[in-house]
């Protein structure tokens, strides 16, 4: 005979729009620290209050390209602090506002539900990783041909291993 599992409360699911917000909220900060004007930032405001408010639509996509697009023409090199922060930002706003758009508004969601996306956000993120120090040490001049071949066999060695390795399992 088996005996029912009770499960505790969970988290509401409110908690994941409001991770949104942080994340988005983050993300303008990090926007206005590293020289973006006030239009713009007015404008990623407003769709990043779009996408909290309608997590299923294309604002999450169109803010997570206004900001990457206004942070690329901001000065500074590609491996600062401010860009490498905001791959981690905008990739847990997309998974946050991906989860909130599947998740029901009133109901409670168990860490356990969390295990599986959590864990595929710290492998793309490590995988993310490995090409940005591996770009950072690939020569900035002129490259020679058997090196830009290898660069480009190694992303896609990184991306072949991060298919095969979030795909589930049987």
């Amino acid at each position: 005979m088996t005996h029912p599992t009770t499960l505790p409360a969970g988290l509401p699911a409110w908690t994941l729009r409001a991770l949104s917000t942080l994340t988005c909220a983050a993300t303008a900060l990090l926007l206005a620290h590293d020289g973006v004007r006030a239009p713009t930032l007015t404008l990623y405001a407003l769709i990043s209050l779009a996408a909290i408010t309608i997590p299923a639509s294309a604002a999450p996509a169109l803010g997570i390209g206004v900001a990457a697009a206004a942070l690329a023409f901001t000065e500074g090199g590609p491996f600062r602090p401010a860009v490498l922060a905001m791959i981690v930002l905008l990739h847990l706003f997309h998974l946050t506002s991906a989860l909130t758009a599947l998740t029901p508004p009133r109901s409670r969601l168990h860490l356990s539900a969390l295990k599986g996306p959590a864990r595929r956000f710290a492998l793309t993120q490590l995988l993310t990783s490995t090409l940005v120090v591996v770009t950072a040490f690939l020569p900035s001049g002129g490259t020679e041909p058997a090196v830009e071949v290898a660069g480009l066999l190694a992303a896609t060695g990184l991306a072949t291993a991060a298919v095969l390795l979030m795909r589930p399992r049987s």
